[in-house]
């Protein structure tokens, strides 16, 4: 009965609930580029605005696409692996997760030439990945999921539903919390676990060439795709057995709710990402061995198709469980922020450096057709108000002392991009490239790359304060991620 007279708005709220699922930091997710396209770019910092390691560079500057001397086709495969440290109420767990996928494919054609050069590329590379995995287990004291559910309208209903919040004479409660104030809270213990995994690649054409001596100019177009997966199971385990069974009436009868032994939740997203993009480039060499590049990238309109479902279940200490979920679709875009790059390189020494810092006005960052006109220009306004310019640094060392091994090693500095977060991005790569015969090599990359992460796990009404505002329930993590990258370059 309690089901079929409010399954009704099931609908509606998971219709109504579409734009508010979405945050400033869902788009900046999809916006930050990481120095991954390839294995050469990635052993050498992705400090390629000024310098070409691989058809990857086209991604700093199109213009260096210019440099390459032999046509060749190339593929390459990545493994990324994340580790997590993460804090949750005081207690410390390890978790990670690992994912395989094709990092680059394509070719590099150089047109013979009298003088200058004209080069053709296509293919294509990872930008970046969306690698995380965190786990937490601690005792709560003070608020449970339940209390979220009971005052979020995304997840009411189907709370609602499955018995996570129940219903007596007296109102409607979050089953581990009769009465809706401290006392009747005695704690629960907390599991859960969260995963993302996907990553964002782009499909390219390019071309440059050397239109007066020393001078290179160069362009690309590009169709992003991409998609990325997001699931947490949160479970929470009346462990004490404080809560029931709970004595109460209904319709003025005695009635006894039997004792709950645990709640779970199942959260997922699926999003698929398409777009469309365009890079301009120069790169001028005044002497021989030095050369400098600027490049400019315009916005990029992504488009995000997502799916999700929720999955609540009450499972009793006695037989029986209830259970109710609820799925739907979204769809929406993202305007990013355009990037502004300039880089320096040397050339045809034994130990050749380069250097590059791009400015990314995340500022600029946009929501579009959320559906919610209201919630998009809010959205939008704590884009403005939170985010920031940034510079992202990147260096690298080539050794060029031995035809067949030639060293790579890297550095990449990325701030932190909101105004109330420290946790820049830092990253440390090496590799090789194997030259094993004058038409075959092979390229290694390894990238380490490090930060510090705090989240929002869910908010709460705090009956513990006298002012009775929310508060939230966070973890904070130390990441660590591995990507390591293969490739082979067949010339021709």
């Amino acid at each position: 009965m309690k089901k079929g007279i409010l399954g009704i708005l099931c609908l509606f709220l998971a219709t109504w609930s579409q734009a508010d699922a979405q945050n400033r930091f869902d788009a900046l997710r999809f916006t930050t580029q990481n120095p991954t396209a390839d294995a050469a770019n990635a052993a050498a910092g992705g400090a390629s605005v000024a310098n070409f390691f691989g058809y990857g560079s086209i991604f700093q500057n199109p213009a260096s696409l210019a440099l390459a001397d032999q046509s060749n086709v190339f593929l390459g495969l990545g493994i990324r692996d994340v580790s997590e440290s993460a804090t949750y109420l005081n207690t410390r767990r390890g978790y990670d997760d690992t994912q395989t996928a094709f990092s680059d494919v394509g070719f590099v054609y150089v047109f013979p030439t009298v003088q200058g050069s004209l080069v053709l590329g296509a293919g294509y590379n990872q930008l970046t990945h969306f690698n995380r995995a965190y786990r937490a287990s601690a005792f709560n004291e003070r608020s449970s999921i339940t209390d979220y559910f009971f005052d979020n309208d995304f997840y009411f209903q189907t709370a609602f539903n499955a018995f996570a919040i129940e219903e007596d004479d007296f109102g409607l409660f979050p089953i581990f919390r009769l009465g809706l104030d401290d006392e009747s809270f005695l704690g629960i213990q907390q599991t859960f676990n969260v995963t993302e995994r996907g990553q964002l690649g782009e499909f390219t054409a390019s071309l440059a060439s050397e239109v007066v001596e020393n001078l290179f100019v160069g362009a690309s177009i590009g169709i992003p795709v991409g998609n990325y997966s997001y699931t947490r199971n949160f479970v929470e385990r009346d462990v004490n057995f404080s809560y029931g069974p709970i004595e109460t009436e209904i319709n003025g009868n005695p009635f006894t709710i039997p004792a709950p032994d645990r709640v779970e939740n199942v959260d997922r997203i699926d999003a698929d990402i398409t777009g469309f993009s365009a890079r301009f480039g120069m790169i001028y060499r005044p002497i021989d061995n030095f050369s400098f590049g600027l490049s400019f990238t315009m916005p990029t309109r992504y488009n995000i198709d997502e799916s999700y479902s929720v999955i609540i279940e009450t499972i009793y200490e006695i037989a029986g469980r209830e259970s109710d979920e609820f799925t739907g679709t979204n769809s929406y875009q993202i305007r990013t922020p355009s990037r502004l790059a300039f880089g320096l390189a040397t050339h045809d020494l034994p130990v050749n450096l380069s250097f590059s810092a791009e400015r990314v006005n995340y500022s600029r960052l946009q929501f579009r057709d959320l559906g919610d006109l209201g919630f998009e220009v809010e959205e939008n306004d704590r884009i403005r108000d939170d985010f920031k310019d940034v510079f992202n640094f990147r260096l690298g060392a080539t050794v060029d002392i031995h035809d067949t091994i030639r060293p790579s090693f890297g550095y990449a500095f990325m701030p932190a991009v909101s105004r109330d977060s420290e946790n820049d991005v830092q990253i440390i790569t090496g590799g090789l490239r194997i030259g094993v015969n004058q038409n075959f090599a092979i390229d290694l990359g390894v990238q380490y790359m490090f930060f510090d992460d705090e989240q929002v796990v869910y908010d709460f009404f705090d009956y513990q304060r006298a002012d009775g505002r929310f508060t939230t329930e966070n973890i904070s993590s130390s990441v660590e991620k591995f990507n390591i990258m293969a490739g082979v370059s067949i010339r021709f």
